[in-house]
């Protein structure tokens, strides 16, 4: 790519540096956090009937491979892949899923994203079927890079030999590599020379290379934000659009879904349902009318409610079904839907809601901030129930620490953490001797210099989380059990297989689990 457009840079770079100080804010803001100890304890709903039993077996790991992981493994065709930190930043590790054999490493380049967007492994497969890990590497910039220091080449590696299967030229790539449309190949995009964004799919059987309006007919500045849901941004008006297979099915406005001021700049997350044919998503808001970059600059409360909106609407159409105001489902991001009504089950997804209180800048503090869980119907967002809502401070603990097929989740306060039946909003009762699966957010150290020349570097990144073995409370205890085991979405063949603090483990499922 030749680069010539220096204003075109220069105002790329200023949309870089606002979309990752926003993000980092979101992610310090966000609603999702349990609230500081000493505070006041909300009252417990009565317990639901009892649950089905758990194994409560303590589980043995069939084998452990010393890894800093950043987050949780992606587990298939045998393989388990996992990003790890390293002295020289990030890498990918394939484990064998059967015995822990490492069977290759590669550098990973967490590329221009980084460091708002969370750094997870992204898997696909070729046309002939063969599995696939995709990724950024560094490359050498081009002397005429007018200021931009992070150009990556994005890479596919045969996930069960490490063989290269593909290699990109370099270029400044805006989003990761990720399975495309119908699950194969590669996709990613970068910027052009007028710093818009194409689409690239990538034939990995024949390293076929091909981009622009037979890929994506989008214009303008786009990032994937959901499946087949992308955030494009053109004259300065952001809008959500629809793309499946080259067609574009609809594009709006983000504001006339989610109303003024609303910005996935300000954070986002989107879940969709096949079977329902729904997206329910949220976005941060900025009733103000400055740019979030300027908030620290001026000193100002914003009202919770007013920060963040729920909305449910049609996949295929884009016809609002229902608005939650103060609400966001960023919250519920490590829980599974399997469970729920979004994939053909009984309970409940979950949003998290702000009942009161405010933000304080410059400061960046809470004021008065009370927040609860909410189970909702997809279709209606009509809440099944509801917690009573908690004190909630700036920068705390995640209000839903657990990993869960979606039945179940450990929710509350520090001295009163309980386990939640999403199906009915009560507290399940659960002994001591019962475990579950917490977890904890990770980072890394981003690559240096970069993603521009005048920025020095090493700004701490987002990964995802590891986990560890917990009470109903939220108390680490000493080793997992078959019970827990049964919560990970990462098991195959009678292995599930799980990151914790300092290593990656594998646990040999008892039959009646497999």
């Amino acid at each position: 790519m030749k680069l010539s457009a220096t204003r075109g840079f220069a105002a790329l770079k200023s949309a870089g540096l606002a979309i990752t100080a926003v993000g980092a804010a979101m992610v310090l803001s966000a609603c999702i956090a349990l609230p500081l100890p000493g505070l006041p304890v909300a009252t417990t709903p009565p317990s639901s009937k009892a649950p089905e039993a758990r194994s409560m077996e303590i589980a043995t790991a069939a084998w452990e491979v010393a890894l800093e992981p950043i987050g949780q493994p992606v587990v298939t065709d045998g393989v388990a892949l996992v990003y790890a930190k390293t002295p020289a930043g990030v890498a990918a590790h394939a484990i064998s899923v059967s015995n822990g054999k490492e069977l290759w490493t590669q550098p990973v380049h967490p590329g221009y994203a980084a460091p708002a967007i969370p750094l997870e492994p992204a898997v696909t497969r070729t046309a002939a079927g063969t599995s696939a890990a995709v990724f950024l590497q560094a490359a050498t910039p081009p002397a005429n890079n007018g200021g931009v220091t992070w150009w990556t080449a994005p890479v596919a590696f045969d996930l069960k030999t490490g063989n290269e299967l593909y290699r990109g030229r370099p270029e400044l790539v805006s989003t990761r590599p990720f399975a495309c449309d119908d699950h194969v190949d590669m996709c990613f995009i970068a910027f052009d020379e007028t710093s818009q964004t194409v689409e690239h799919w990538v034939d990995l059987d024949s390293g076929e290379d091909l981009a622009g309006p037979e890929i994506n007919p989008l214009t303008g500045n786009f990032r994937p934000v959901g499946k087949e849901l992308y955030s494009v941004v053109a004259n300065g008006i952001e809008t959500l659009a629809h793309v499946s297979y080259g067609e574009v099915l609809w594009e709006v406005e983000i504001e006339k879904i989610f109303g003024k001021g609303a910005s996935t700049g300000m954070g986002w997350h989107f879940t969709y349902s096949e079977k329902l044919d729904l997206y329910v998503g949220s976005v941060g808001i900025n009733p103000t009318d400055f740019s979030p970059d300027k908030f620290t600059e001026q000193t100002f409360s914003l009202n919770l409610r007013e920060t963040a909106k729920t909305v449910g609407f049609r996949a295929s159409s884009a016809r609002i079904l229902w608005t939650a105001d103060g609400s966001q489902v960023e919250c519920s991001k490590t829980i599974g839907t399997v469970a729920t009504k979004l994939e053909g089950g009984d309970a409940f997804p979950i949003r998290c809601e702000y009942t009161e209180g405010y933000i304080e800048f410059p400061a960046g503090k809470y004021r008065g901030a009370k927040s609860k869980l909410v189970g909702y119907d997809p279709l209606t967002g009509d809440a099944a129930w509801e917690t009573e809502p908690m004190d909630v401070g700036w920068n705390t603990r995640e209000l839903i620490p657990t990993a869960s097929r979606g039945d179940l989740v450990i929710a509350g306060v520090p001295r009163s953490v309980n386990l939640l039946d999403t199906r009915t909003g009560k507290f399940r009762g659960a002994s001591f001797e019962d475990v579950f699966v917490c977890l904890k957010e990770t980072t890394y150290t981003s690559p240096p210099n970069g993603p521009y020349e005048d920025q020095p570097g090493g700004v701490i990144g987002a990964g995802s989380v590891t986990g560890f073995p917990c009470m109903k409370s939220g108390t680490a205890v000493p080793a997992l059990t078959y019970g827990a085991l049964t919560d990970l979405t990462t098991a195959e063949d009678g292995m599930a297989v799980i990151s914790l603090e300092g290593k990656v483990a594998g646990y040999k499922l008892l039959n009646e689990f497999t």
